[in-house]
């Protein structure tokens, strides 16, 4: 009877006739028949051991590789490739000693050195590694892989503009190596240097049409730019090549949001909700858009679900209180101003949402306080200046509500409703020693002219003033625009006025009916 059995050679064969073919199952089992039949042989264990590398077993690797260096000691690359496993179970200082040990046996070889390296930089260990790397490119200095190597560690250290030097250097070695590109990109990124890191993933992108990684950096930097039509672009590329990549979803919705493509960017946010249910990020950005479209009960369960998962954000409690106060909840807004300020007790917008909160509350003293406390930890604010001026207006405090404005106004001399605020108090005032026509007239006209003589409020700040100075025909003109612009059910406060003016009287406001920090401009 005749034995079918393989003999030691043909076996070996077939174990490397599967290895090439990534078939691991069938190479694991020619290997183990082989080992059977030569159990003393330490090729036998490396080749099995690569094959279970290759198949993702480092543990089962490193054994083999271990049985290997037993029955043969100097067995270089046996050593070396134990420290490649000993890499991928996490086991830095044990692959260190293994390349170091592989670097001894063949002096002349740089990849023990660079698997070193790699293994030090995983550590953070980076000068050690940074010696490495230029130990071996003095042994090959034509290895374009060092130089990007050498980049990688210098750009996990910071040292960006050391990494885009080596990355340049890999780049003149292989012009056509469009990882090189990528991440030289990224490291000009880093240097603020955005339009030579977009060249550089444009580059990539020339050389790896389908590089999904460049389609996504690129993106983000078209995104950050603020060339959302372009973000818009590549996001998609990214999306048709991995429809699993939330993050994909993610930025192209707020780039749909910043084109005021709302419903677009709500569909990308809620694909990236369904991938990634606990990510806050699209739960808080499809929030946003919801409130963009005055959906505040959609806006106000996401903002409620992102708070859930994040618990300590403040910029989801200040947003929900701004949707809060859009609802005309002020208690429940400033609960949330509230919560946002005890996380972040040194957010000006914390402040500035809780007062605006109590001034919607007419608890004008908290408001106060609150807005002295955001101009105190920020005096340089406009908005927190013209919001203080309001209430001191609504306390009839009217000198400081002037200075407050024109404090603001000092800041930022072209903001178009910083100079409707003071016009008003200049033209309408009830205290005649603030009322001064030609400054209402001047002010009114820059904030007119700032806004294309189209917004009815600043207009109705423009006739004020016109009627303030006397000159009710001009007064009329403007206040019949205003009653033009607006719409119906606005209309008869604005035609009380114009009645005013057409009897050649100006008007005065009054605290309990005007609020000019309220009205629409």
């Amino acid at each position: 009877m005749m034995d079918d059995t393989p003999d030691l050679a043909t076996l070996v064969r077939r174990g490397h006739q599967y290895a090439r073919k990534l078939e691991h199952e069938k190479a694991l089992a020619a290997y183990t028949g082989a080992i059977d039949l030569d159990p003393l042989e330490a090729e036998l264990f490396y080749h099995r051991g690569n094959v279970y590398a290759a198949a993702g077993n480092a543990e089962l690797a490193i054994d083999d590789f271990t049985r290997a260096l037993e029955l043969r000691p100097d067995y270089d690359a046996a050593v070396h490739n134990r420290a490649t496993s000993y890499v991928d179970t996490g086991d830095y200082d044990a692959a260190i000693a293994d390349f170091t040990r592989a670097s001894e046996l063949n002096p002349e070889d740089v990849d023990p050195l660079n698997g070193r390296a790699a293994a030090r930089s995983k550590k953070g260990d980076f000068d050690a590694a940074l010696a490495d790397y230029t130990a071996a490119i003095e042994l090959d200095p034509g290895a374009f892989r060092l130089y990007f190597n050498r980049g990688n560690t210098r750009s996990a250290s910071g040292d960006f503009r050391g990494a885009i030097d080596d990355y340049s250097e890999a780049i003149t070695l292989h012009p056509r190596h469009a990882r090189s590109y990528v991440y030289r990109g990224l490291s000009y990124e880093n240097c603020d240097e955005l339009a030579l890191a977009i060249s550089d993933l444009s580059t990539a992108l020339r050389l790896q049409p389908q590089n999904l990684e460049a389609f996504w950096h690129r993106g983000r930097l078209h995104s950050a730019a603020g060339d959302h039509a372009k973000a818009i672009a590549d996001l998609t590329w990214v999306i048709q090549g991995d429809r699993d990549d939330y993050r994909g979803f993610n930025l192209r919705g707020v780039a749909y949001a910043e084109l005021g493509e709302r419903e677009k960017a709500i569909a990308d946010f809620t694909q990236s909700i369904a991938l990634r249910p606990d990510d806050a990020a699209p739960l808080f950005n499809r929030a946003l858009s919801h409130s963009r479209n005055s959906d505040y009960e959609s806006a106000i369960a996401d903002f409620t679900r992102a708070i859930e998962l994040t618990g300590d954000d403040p910029s989801a409690y200040l947003q929900r209180g701004y949707a809060f106060l859009e609802m005309l909840d002020p208690e429940r807004a400033v609960a949330d101003f509230t919560r946002a300020i005890a996380i972040d007790p040194e957010s000006v917008r914390g402040y500035l949402a809780r007062a605006m909160a109590h001034r919607r509350r007419a608890d004008w003293p908290s408001a106060l306080a609150d807005a002295n406390v955001a101009i105190g930890k920020k005096p340089d604010s406009d908005a927190a200046l013209n919001l203080r001026a309001s209430v001191h207006y609504a306390l009839g405090d009217f000198a400081s509500a002037l200075a407050d404005h024109e404090a603001a106004l000092a800041l930022d001399a072209n903001d178009a409703a910083t100079n409707n605020y003071v016009a008003w108090i200049y033209a309408t005032c009830p205290d005649a020693k603030l009322r001064n026509a030609t400054q209402a007239i001047a002010t009114a006209n820059l904030a007119c002219e700032l806004t294309g003589y189209m917004l009815p409020g600043f207009l109705d700040t423009l006739a004020a003033a016109y009627a303030e100075a006397g000159r009710f025909e001009d007064a009329v003109k403007w206040m019949k625009k205003v009653v033009e612009l607006v719409p119906p059910d606005e209309r008869p406060g604005y035609e009380s006025r114009l009645r005013l003016f057409e009897n050649h009287q100006p008007y005065r406001d009054s605290i309990e009916d005007s609020k000019p920090w309220l009205r629409p401009p």
